[in-house]
């Protein structure tokens, strides 16, 4: 075999070899993140991946999750720091709709969590919506873009988990 060969296989398997374990590693990063169901590991990504409403930077401490494991939901709070997150930015960026009737949307999922939302005839026009029936998991995302309070509920499909087998 010729010399330029052997440095040439020498230089390019080492480098293939990272790519691929590189490309695996995110592989399964992102898998974990999409199947995991709990309120401790992953939670914001996982909302972020399954339903595809990005959340921006929040105040920790005024965030609340509530999984039920019995129902296959997760029902999330988080209070979006709106000294950052320009919201009328985040509203179109994130496909949201103005709430127009509250009767069209089920706000009763909302419940289990400590602050619920509270949409009157005066402050309507500050709620927006996002919702869904995906193949893994079907939502309700709220968000009132004046206080930056952003509601999510996901409930997840049974036997619809992403798995490593076709």
């Amino acid at each position: 075999m010729k010399q330029w060969l052997k440095v040439t296989m020498w230089i390019l398997a080492p480098i293939a070899g990272i790519g691929i374990i590189g490309f695996l590693a995110i592989w399964f990063l992102w898998h974990a993140t999409f199947n995991s169901n709990s309120c401790e590991r992953f939670n914001i990504d996982n909302i972020e991946t399954r339903i595809r409403v990005d959340i921006p930077s929040i105040m920790r401490e005024q965030s609340e999750c509530f999984l039920n494991k019995v129902e296959n939901t997760k029902t999330n709070y988080f209070r979006i720091r709106t000294d950052v997150e320009d919201m009328d930015r985040y509203v179109i960026r994130n496909s949201f709709i103005p709430v127009i009737d509250t009767d069209l949307l089920d706000l009763s999922v909302f419940e289990k969590l400590a602050k619920i939302p509270e949409i009157t005839p005066d402050n309507i026009q500050n709620f927006y919506y996002n919702s869904g029936i995906g193949n893994y998991s079907d939502w309700l995302a709220l968000v009132d873009k004046n206080s930056g309070d952003l509601w999510v509920y996901m409930k997840y499909k049974k036997n619809k988990k992403l798995s490593f087998r076709p």
